[in-house]
């Protein structure tokens, strides 16, 4: 496996030759559905922030759902030139996940964190420089791919997150483990809440 590009050009570079293309199959599906129900049924489709949204995938799915408003960020415009969203309904800016602000006075239902964490040394530092950007009773949806091998750095990333997020600051709505048996692969989710104390 090649090593993920770390500049928005070398981003760039990988989306224009079709690398990440893989993400529109159908066993990358399941995330998708679980962060599309879990939007819907907490009612917070209305504003949704996407973090590392790439092509715009997320927006895809949750366009037939009834999302009302649209914001992915993502570090390479290359990705962003080939996402197909509707201008009435989304934004696409190109951004890091640890410097993004919002437009004056935008607060965001939802905030997903959908394969994008493992980029970060602290991932839980990074959700909660999140949280000032909720709109009241928000929600922050998180999917991280989680390899076989149990000590993987990858892993380690996740348990630190886990471990931050089953603090007091955090309410944990939902929590799943998904593995494709058709890809072999496994993500985990988590669905969190600010701690309203």
């Amino acid at each position: 496996m090649s090593k993920n590009a770390s500049t928005a050009d070398g981003w760039d570079e990988e989306y224009r030759r079709g690398r990440w293309a893989f993400l529109r199959d159908l066993p990358e599906s399941g995330r998708y559905g679980i962060i599309g129900m879990w939007l819907a049924l907490n009612g917070s489709l209305d504003r949704v922030l996407d973090i590392g949204c790439g092509e715009g995938l997320l927006y895809e799915r949750l366009q037939p759902m009834g999302i009302q408003r649209y914001v992915g960020v993502d570090l390479a415009p290359a990705a962003l030139g080939i996402a197909n969203v509707d201008p009435e309904i989304a934004s696409l800016r190109a951004g890091d996940l640890h410097t993004f602000a919002p437009e004056q006075g935008e607060a965001f239902s939802a905030i997903v964190f959908n394969e994008v964490l493992h980029f970060s040394d602290d991932p839980a530092a990074a959700v909660a420089r999140y949280v000032p950007f909720l709109a009241p009773g928000g929600v922050i949806a998180v999917s991280m791919y989680s390899p076989k091998r149990l000590e993987s750095g990858a892993n380690r990333l996740i348990a630190r997150l886990w471990e931050a997020t089953d603090g007091p600051d955090w309410e944990v709505l939902d929590d799943y483990r998904l593995t494709s048996d058709k890809k072999s692969v496994t993500w985990r989710l988590r669905l969190i809440r600010p701690s309203a104390g």
